[in-house]
């Protein structure tokens, strides 16, 4: 499959149409969006999706459901514009059935574009579970997260005010963690018009694959228990 590219200028379209918030507009330009920036994320998505099947064969390796849409579902938030100027891509399992479960992800906006790895879903109980496995396994689970951050990843930093005990020493801040995610962020926009882009998700998305498959044991773990 080829990448057809991410122009700047595709990107200030999008932003534009966001702006306007008028379905007009949109669907005048309804397809040069999806030409220009909604067929190369799913380019994105059909090449990398297919090479992360050895790391997760249950993967959703499907881009039209993998790739965000450019109309919001608007009925359930209080901003009611009809547009984003963001997309992503999904690297996970189907979400409706797997919730709880890890994802990686590719998103790009006007400014910047960030590529992250973490839990998707809130699921109650999930976080006790992977605080056991940290307990458990905690060189494992430290070797995963440097690979992480040499790609310039950060870790989310929302935390419980109340520590938990038995922390292993040098992991306080993922045992106490209300969100399980390593982010990147990238403003060198050009290295979307080019192959270029996949070589970096590719890279990126090795380095992340050694936390997936801790955060796909956990999920294992947390919902073999029925809960």
């Amino acid at each position: 499959m080829e990448y057809n590219g991410i122009t700047r200028d595709a990107l200030f379209m999008l932003a534009d149409n966001r702006f306007r918030d008028s379905r007009a507009y949109y669907e005048e330009h309804k397809e040069e969006i999806k030409n220009k920036v909604t067929v190369p994320m799913r380019q994105i998505a059909g090449i990398i999706g297919e090479e992360l099947l050895s790391l997760d064969p249950m993967m959703n390796t499907i881009p039209t459901r993998m790739v965000s849409r450019v109309r919001r579902d608007t009925r359930y938030t209080k901003d009611k514009s009809l547009y984003r100027e963001n997309m992503w891509i999904m690297f996970m399992r189907p979400k409706h059935e797997w919730r709880g479960y890890p994802c990686m992800w590719f998103e790009v906006t006007p400014r910047e574009y960030t590529m992250g790895v973490g839990f998707y879903g809130d699921e109650p109980g999930l976080l006790e579970t992977f605080r056991k496995n940290l307990r458990e396994k905690p060189a494992e689970f430290a070797k995963a997260a440097d690979l992480c951050k040499m790609t310039g990843s950060v870790f989310m930093k929302k935390q419980y005010k109340r520590a938990f005990p038995g922390c292993p020493e040098g992991l306080e801040e993922y045992y106490n963690a209300k969100d399980v995610g390593f982010i990147a962020f990238s403003g060198d926009l050009e290295n979307l018009e080019s192959e270029k882009i996949i070589e970096i998700i590719r890279g990126t998305f090795k380095a992340y694959s050694p936390m997936y498959k801790f955060l796909l044991d956990v999920s294992d773990e947390y919902f073999a228990k029925g809960e």
